[in-house]
């Protein structure tokens, strides 16, 4: 429908005028302006399809910068995973399904954390390229399960073996038989694991008969082996492998009858020492084992040695108790023995006489033992005795000194005539003598304090500690005479310890630093001085302990001495009375020569008080006996060696002739306290 121009009021619209350009140059103005925008209009175009073409192009090269970023996690992140999950299943720890399920798990939580790095254009692309790859790795479990399970059913199948052989043959195989029917294996295959088997079975059974007759030297039971494999025995054992077991078999025959040939051999040769040693234990009385007696048997049996087995078998016992006996006890049986062999007829002189000189040799060597070995004897007895090693005299001298007594304790308590008190054994006793050198004057007389403190309130304590120092100073008298004065606390007029000089001087002589007089020299002072007063060991002793304290002195007063062809009279009576403690000098009425009777006075006593103890004595002999005084003091005074019982010394009154003062079947003796040496 046309529109009508509707009414403007008055004004009305004018007509449009064309206008004509005129036909000059215009036209060509209309052209070029016109040209002017298409050229404009194709340029803008253009720059639409170039920017166009850019954005594409930028956009496919972030596609490929994102593949080659996945590309590179799929090789590495995502390959390692795959090998780890792979190798679960293989080693059966997980199965395909479970593996998948965590690799896609992963998947997908790897590629969410890559998501916001990855172009918007592409993400489907890039998304399916990843599971693509994924699924195409996942497709590897499966097999490796079904690998991995036959694997299992094999293993289980050899455990069901294993398992099996551990059972009696037939109920084993049963088990094998049943065990395996559920396994995902062929049949052929759980066939061949049957016979597997009982092949097996039929090892074991011959391997074990093998070895039980090597064991006892059964060639009966290998021949039968060997006979039963000839007549088709153990059909589950293939040919060769029976062969070599027939081989192994025989073998083992020839090496037992040759090892029996040279045992039999060998034991014939070595009777007689069997013998012998069996003898040497019979000898000690201990008790013998049964294990024992069987084994030197069957050593002997059948030889020329057998008989005497026989008897010292037979006479063991006897032995034994003859053994516990003390020596004492022994010697006695030994002489009643050879009385009554001699008084009286046997019938069995031989064994008679066998028997006497078996008493004979236990007797011998328990007497060797007791003087020798104390210790030994009192471990035969039943008793324990200390180890004294030298690092325990060197680190716990007052624990050596008590086990030292107490072993002394113990060798006393075998209360046998014939023991020899020898704290230390033999094995120990070198070492510990070093270790007692290597002490210091002050350690020395330390250990030798504490050695007779530990031995107060014993029985015999004096002669157990001498015992002690005997064996630590190697025979060295004044270690003994050491002990003495420390135990008696003796000191000088002047109040030195005696104890402290004689072990200093013992030092010094061996120090062998001073020039002291020749020993013809000094025993003939010391002999002037003591004459009969001491005698035997005591005088040996004293005259060690005289020397010491004389070089002791002369080393307090740095006398080196001028030669050894003089003696200092001032040092050698100081020595003289130290080591001694005093000698009296009685005047005799009665013999030749001497006037004079030199009397061992208690140690330190002056001759006043000796003079008054002894006048004492007189008087109360005297008025038991009505002997007089003047006929008493004609008597010779002798010390003696057991004091009273009361611990007082005393003295003999001795005749002419040496005997003892005897008035009515009765010692008299002048007795008086003090210390002795």
């Amino acid at each position: 429908m046309a529109l009508i121009p509707k009414s403007q009021g008055r004004d009305t619209s004018r007509p449009v005028m064309q206008q004509h350009t005129p036909m000059t140059g215009l036209s060509k103005i209309g052209e070029t302006i016109g040209g002017v925008i298409d050229e404009r209009r194709r340029k803008s175009d253009e720059a639409d399809v170039s920017a166009k073409r850019a954005e594409l192009y930028h956009n496919d090269l972030a596609e490929k910068e994102a593949k080659v970023k996945l590309d590179d996690v799929l090789t590495t992140e995502l390959s390692e995973q795959v090998t780890l999950l792979k190798n679960d299943v293989a080693n059966g720890a997980m199965n395909a399904d479970t593996a998948n399920k965590t690799l896609q798990q992963w998947s997908e939580k790897r590629f969410k954390d890559m998501e916001g790095e990855l172009p918007g254009h592409a993400h489907q692309a890039l998304s399916q390229h990843w599971s693509s790859n994924v699924t195409r790795n996942a497709t590897a479990f499966l097999p490796l399960q079904l690998s991995a399970d036959n694997k299992k059913g094999e293993v289980l199948a050899d455990r069901y073996l294993e398992i099996g052989t551990r059972m009696d043959r037939e109920a084993g195989a049963e088990y094998v038989k049943s065990n395996i029917q559920s396994l995902n294996i062929p049949e052929a295959q759980k066939q061949a694991l049957i016979y597997k088997y009982q092949g097996a079975r039929d090892l074991q059974d011959i391997d074990g008969r093998i070895t039980s007759a090597i064991e006892n030297k059964d060639t009966a039971s290998l021949q039968q082996l060997v006979t039963e494999m000839d007549n088709g025995g153990f059909g589950y054992t293939d040919g060769p492998t029976l062969q070599q077991k027939k081989a192994q078999a025989l073998s083992r025959i020839d090496a037992i009858n040759k090892q029996v040939e040279v045992e039999e051999n060998k034991r014939l040769q070595l009777a007689g020492k069997v013998l012998n040693d069996f003898k040497s234990q019979v000898l000690t009385g201990r008790a013998l084992d049964d294990g024992y007696l069987e084994s030197v048997k069957g050593a002997v049996v059948g030889t020329e040695h057998e008989a005497e087995y026989n008897f010292y078998k037979s006479q063991s016992n006897n032995f034994q108790q003859f053994s516990n006996l003390s020596t004492a006890e022994q010697l006695k049986r030994i002489n009643e023995q050879k009385v009554r062999a001699k008084n009286s007829k046997t019938t069995d002189a031989v064994n008679e006489e066998k028997i006497l000189g078996v008493y004979e040799s236990i007797h011998k060597e328990k007497t060797e033992t007791l003087k020798n070995n104390p210790n030994q004897a009192v471990r035969e007895a039943g008793l324990e005795t200390h180890s004294l090693n030298a690092g325990e005299l060197k680190a716990n001298p007052k624990s050596f000194a008590a086990k030292a007594i107490d072993n002394g304790v113990s060798q006393l308590a075998l209360k046998d005539p014939n023991i020899v008190v020898k704290p230390i054994a033999a094995e120990d006793l070198a070492e510990a003598k070093q270790a007692f050198e290597a002490k210091s004057v002050n350690d020395k007389l330390d250990f030798i304090g504490e050695l007779i403190n530990q031995s107060k309130g014993v029985p015999n304590g004096s002669k157990i500690w001498s015992a002690t120092m005997g064996q630590l100073g190697g025979g060295d008298l004044t270690y003994l005479m050491a002990g003495v004065a420390r135990a008696n606390n003796y000191r000088s007029e002047q109040g030195e310890d005696v104890a402290a000089a004689i072990i200093s001087g013992t030092q010094a002589l061996k120090n062998k630093q001073l020039i002291m007089p020749k020993d013809d020299l000094l025993k003939t002072k010391f002999n002037e001085y003591v004459g009969n007063s001491v005698s035997g060991e005591t005088a040996n002793m004293t005259y060690s302990t005289f020397k010491s304290i004389y070089a002791h002195l002369m080393e307090r007063g740095n006398a080196q001495g001028g030669t050894n062809e003089t003696i200092e009279t001032s040092i050698a009576n100081a020595a003289l009375s130290m080591a001694t403690g005093g000698v009296y000098d009685q005047g005799l009425k009665y013999g030749i020569g001497n006037k004079t009777w030199k009397v061992s006075k208690p140690y330190g006593m002056d001759d006043d008080r000796f003079e008054s103890e002894v006048s004492k004595g007189y008087a109360a002999i005297s008025q038991a006996t009505g002997i007089s005084t003047a006929e008493l003091q004609d008597l010779r005074l002798r010390r003696s060696d057991k004091r009273s019982k009361k611990g007082e010394i005393q003295y003999d009154l001795i005749n002419e002739r040496g005997a003892p003062l005897q008035v009515g079947g009765v010692m008299w003796r002048i007795n008086m306290q003090g210390a002795t040496k």
